[in-house]
């Protein structure tokens, strides 16, 4: 019989046989394997926040407070000791006579609700007892003035009548904008100080006037009152340490704040590769970041209810849970592809979208697609990239959350470049990806 097949066909068949088995395509439930990474950041470190914001009190030229009432400004934000400095504060203003006392400054986290900002400020330590002062929440403001562009300044009653006012905030890159000042002292003025009713009216500036401009206005229109004694600013590390806290005059908050902001954005961390197929989250949140996750790690920006993704370039974000803390808060979840059922049975959708109403951005509030179990939504993720990538090539990140990026897991295809990037300082042996 085989005499009698054609001699080119036989050659052809001949060929195949010798010729390599084209790539395996991922089987549907084929994960990449896995090796847990360590990369190093700078990390200049404040080892004793009470001494070291103590210290700045004995520096500091405060004027003579005796038996004045100051409002001390407190966010939503998870600063790292941000119950030791609020305390520390507290203890330096009363060693000067003053009558300090806390005041939400988060706008309208929290549902704009005054009980849920307090149980926000509890759930970080700053209560009564936990710092030496009553805690007094309220919604109500007044109106202080207007911007040069017609926009009104809303300010908090209660720290508006008070005698002189303090604010305790970290000054960071922010999740929406780039600029000299973004988050910080001043925002927390314009937006925080704000309540419910200055934050909604900051937003609908904002498509009009940027956020910068809006931040800077609306803030120096209450610094010019002199009713801001200092402001207590810190910055972190990428490893979520206090990496500096300083107390700045009142006065010097608008030249001050743009220096530590280029300090902050020097020490903020990033990911080792500028591209990946996956990238998941273990959790996102309002403590975390005010995006849920931080687009300056992620690329990932909102642009007037649209999502621009710049580098690192990622295909798919895949997000697992969101923080208690967050308490249902579950705003930037739009900025995933997909996403734990958790995710969305955790989520208080009354909360969530009031935040995103009140910021004029839809986007973030948009429910992205969700399975049950996680490992049925990483398979469904591998599958919307095409389904015939082989495992060993799929390029996976996995972090805690965007403020931990210090250790993370890679996959198999990552490591060759990661072995070649000097901050990466541990590579482990390969395992599989545990969900």
């Amino acid at each position: 019989l085989y005499l009698c097949v054609p001699p080119a066909f036989c050659v052809e068949i001949s060929a195949m046989a010798e010729a390599p088995m084209p790539a395996r395509a991922r089987g549907p439930d084929e994960l990449p394997r896995i090796a847990v990474c360590r990369q190093r950041f700078p990390r200049p470190r404040v080892t004793d926040p009470a001494q070291a914001l103590r210290e700045q009190f004995r520096k500091a030229r405060l004027p003579d407070l005796e038996g004045l009432s100051i409002a001390v400004g407190a966010g939503s934000r998870g600063i790292t000791d941000i119950d030791v400095l609020v305390k520390t504060t507290i203890e330096g203003l009363r060693a000067r006579g003053a009558d300090p006392f806390v005041v939400p400054a988060m706008g309208s986290h929290g549902g704009g609700r005054a009980e849920t900002q307090e149980h926000i400020l509890a759930e970080y330590g700053i209560t009564a007892d936990g710092v030496g002062a009553p805690v007094r929440a309220s919604m109500d403001t007044v109106e202080i003035g207007t911007t040069g562009d017609g926009a009104v300044v809303h300010i908090d009653r209660l720290a508006f009548e008070a005698d002189g006012v303090v604010l305790i905030n970290r000054v960071k890159p922010h999740t929406d904008f780039k600029g000299e000042v973004e988050s910080g002292l001043m925002k927390m003025i314009a937006v925080g100080l704000g309540n419910r009713e200055g934050a909604d009216t900051f937003h609908s500036w904002t498509l009009d006037y940027g956020y910068e401009r809006l931040i800077q206005t609306k803030a120096q229109v209450f610094l010019d009152t002199g009713k801001v004694l200092f402001g207590v600013a810190a910055v972190e590390n990428a490893y979520h340490e206090l990496a500096r806290v300083e107390i700045v005059p009142g006065n010097e908050i608008p030249s001050r704040e743009k220096e530590l902001l280029v300090e902050a954005k020097n020490l903020m961390p990033s990911l080792p590769v500028d591209a990946l197929d996956i990238l998941i989250l273990d959790r996102i949140g309002k403590n975390i970041s005010g995006a849920g996750m931080d687009p300056n790690v992620t690329g990932r920006w909102f642009y007037v209810n649209s999502i621009v993704q710049k580098e690192p370039r990622i295909t798919r974000i895949v997000v697992l849970d969101l923080t208690e803390e967050s308490g249902g808060n579950a705003i930037g979840i739009g900025l995933a592809d997909f996403c734990a059922q958790r995710v969305v049975e955790k989520m208080d959708r009354e909360v969530t979208y009031l935040n995103a109403i009140t910021s004029r951005n839809l986007s973030p509030a948009h429910i992205p697609l969700y399975y049950p179990t996680d490992r049925e939504l990483l398979c469904k993720a591998l599958s919307s990239l095409g389904g015939k990538t082989r495992p060993a090539d799929i390029r996976l990140i996995r972090i805690r959350d965007t403020l931990s990026l210090s250790e993370f897991e890679a996959s198999e295809a990552l490591l060759p470049e990661l072995r070649e990037n000097e901050a990466v300082s541990e590579i482990s042996d390969l395992r599989e990806l545990q969900l």
